[in-house]
C-alpha cells in the first residue's frame, strides 16, 4: 500500500509540473498575441511583443524600480518553465529506480538557476538593458556566470542519466560533447565569447536589436554551462578536473574578465544606448560603469566560486573522486595498494582499515630497518 501510494503521489508531481508549465505558456501565449494585436496601435516591432513585452525604463534603475518594474520575455519564460517540469520528471522517474532521494540541494541550485533566468530576461535589468550599458552588464554576468553555475551545481546531465536516459549519456560521452568540454576548448569558448561580444562592434548591434540580445542570451547561458560543468559541474562527461586544475581555470577566466572590464573602464568611445527621454545618462560614463562591472563582478563571483571549492576541498580532505583522478593521488593510492598486499578495490582505499593496518605495518617495517642500519 505504501509502494502504491509512493507511486501516485510521483504521478501526481509530474502532472502538477506539468500543468504549470502548460498554464503558464498558455497565459504567455494570449500575452503575446494581445500585444501583437496592440502594436498595430503603437508601433513597435514584432520582436518586442514576443521578447519584451510590458515594462518600459522611466527614471533611474536603483530604486524599487529593481523589484516593480518587468517586462515579459514569452520566449524565454516558456522554455524555464519546460526546464522546471523536465527536471521535476527526471526527478520522479530517477526516485522510482533508484529508491533513493536526489539531493535537495542539487534541486535548489537548479530552481534558483531558473529564477537567475528568469529574471535577467525579463526582470528590471531587462528592461533597462538596452537604456543603460550598466544594466546589460549585470544581465550578462547573471546568464553567463551565475546561472550556469547554478545549473551545474545542479547535475541535470547526471540526473537524466541516473533516471534512464540512456541518449542523453550517449550524447556526454560522445566525440562532440568530449571535444567541447576539454579544458582549453571551453577556456578558449568562454574568453571569445566574453572578449568578441564586449569590445567590438557587435555590442552596439546587441544593444539595438532584441534579437541579437535573445542570440546573446542562449549564447551565454550555453558557454556558461561550458565552462562551469568542468569547475563545479559533477556531470557524466570525460573530464574530471583535480582540485588545482579548477582553480586553474577559475584564475584564467579572471583574467579574462579583468581585461575586459579594464578595457571598457579605459574606452574613449560609449557603446550605443537608446535611453529614454526621462532619463538622463552619459552614455561614456555609463560604458565605464559597465566595464567597472564587469571586472568587479566578473572577479568576484569568480572569487566565491574558488573559495567554495577551496571549502568542498578541505571538507573532502582530498579523498573526493576528483582529486583521486590527479597523477599525484594515483600514484600514492597504487602504493598503499601495493604495499598493503596489492589487491585493489574499487572503493576509497583511504576507507580500507585492514588495507590502512597493512600499509602502516609496512611503514614501521621501513622505520625499523633503517634505525637498524
Amino acid at each position: 500500500m505504501s509502494t502504491q501510494r509512493d507511486a501516485r503521489r510521483s504521478a501526481d508531481t509530474v502532472w502538477i509540473a506539468w500543468l504549470v508549465a502548460g498554464a503558464v505558456i498558455v497565459v504567455l501565449t494570449v500575452n503575446v498575441v494581445r500585444h501583437l494585436a496592440a502594436r498595430h496601435h503603437v508601433h513597435t516591432p514584432a520582436s518586442d511583443a514576443i521578447f519584451r513585452a510590458g515594462g518600459t525604463p522611466l527614471g533611474p534603475l536603483l530604486s524599487h524600480r529593481l523589484l516593480t518594474t518587468w517586462s515579459v520575455d514569452a520566449v524565454a519564460l516558456a522554455v524555464l518553465a519546460g526546464l522546471g517540469a523536465g527536471y521535476a520528471t527526471a526527478v520522479v522517474r530517477r526516485r522510482r529506480l533508484t529508491a533513493s532521494p536526489w539531493p535537495a540541494a542539487r534541486s535548489l541550485s537548479f530552481a534558483a538557476g531558473l529564477a537567475v533566468c528568469a529574471y535577467a530576461t525579463s526582470g528590471a535589468i531587462a528592461v533597462y538593458d538596452k537604456a543603460l550599458f550598466s544594466a546589460h552588464m549585470v544581465g550578462h554576468l547573471a546568464l553567463v556566470m551565475v546561472a550556469p553555475a547554478l545549473f551545474a551545481a545542479g547535475s541535470p546531465l547526471r540526473l537524466a542519466v541516473e533516471a534512464g536516459s540512456k541518449r542523453v549519456e550517449h550524447i556526454a560521452q560522445g566525440r562532440v560533447v568530449t571535444f567541447l568540454t576539454a579544458p582549453p576548448v571551453a577556456l578558449a569558448c568562454y574568453a571569445g565569447v566574453i572578449v568578441g561580444s564586449h569590445l567590438t562592434g557587435l555590442m552596439d548591434t546587441i544593444m539595438r536589436s532584441t534579437t541579437a540580445g535573445q542570440v546573446e542570451h542562449l549564447v551565454y547561458l550555453l558557454v556558461g554551462y561550458q565552462f562551469f560543468v568542468l569547475v563545479i559541474g559533477d556531470e557524466p562527461i570525460r573530464w574530471r578536473l583535480s582540485t588545482p586544475a579548477r582553480w586553474g581555470l577559475l584564475a584564467l577566466a579572471m583574467a579574462v574578465d579583468t581585461f575586459t572590464g579594464v578595457t571598457l573602464m579605459m574606452s574613449s568611445t560609449a557603446v550605443a544606448m537608446s535611453p529614454p527621454a526621462g532619463l538622463s545618462v552619459d552614455p561614456l560614463a555609463d560604458t565605464h560603469t559597465g566595464g567597472a562591472i564587469m571586472w568587479f563582478g566578473g572577479d568576484g563571483i569568480m572569487a566565491v566560486v574558488m573559495i567554495a571549492l577551496v571549502i568542498g576541498w578541505a571538507r573532502t580532505s582530498g579523498r573526493s573522486l576528483r582529486d583521486r583522478s590527479s597523477w599525484l593521488e594515483q600514484a600514492r593510492a597504487a602504493t598503499l595498494s601495493d604495499r598493503a598486499g596489492g589487491h585493489r578495490a574499487d572503493g576509497d582505499i583511504d576507507d580500507d582499515q585492514a588495507r590502512l593496518d597493512a600499509y602502516n605495518a609496512w611503514l614501521a617495517q621501513v622505520a625499523e630497518r633503517d634505525r637498524a642500519q
